[in-house]
């Protein structure tokens, strides 16, 4: 049965495509996960540079490294705090009863 042009083969190819799309953007939140810790340890290299560059006198503005710094500690003392919830979740689930 054909609706204006359509046809069920060509909503079907349609659907498919869709789902390809779908599957091709979804991100595994193991992935999400690496890169997000992959963003953490960038901060913290950053920082660790800003700081050798600081020292050896390559840097003069010392707010730049004092801001490297507290981007760095900002984002570990977040990803602390979200393992510390995970763990904590994961130990309530463990604890229920079915």
């Amino acid at each position: 049965m054909e609706i204006q042009g359509i046809s069920n083969r060509s909503i079907a190819q349609m659907n498919n495509q869709i789902k390809q799309k779908d599957n091709s953007n979804k991100k595994s939140f193991s992935s999400y996960l690496k890169q997000s810790i992959s963003n953490v340890n960038q901060l913290q290299d950053q920082a660790n540079q800003a700081g050798k560059d600081l020292a050896l006198g390559k840097v003069d503005n010392v707010h730049e490294v004092m801001i490297a710094a507290q981007k760095a500690k900002l984002s570990i003392d977040l990803t602390a705090k979200v393992s510390n919830k995970v763990v904590g979740a994961y130990q309530e689930i463990m604890r229920m009863q079915v």
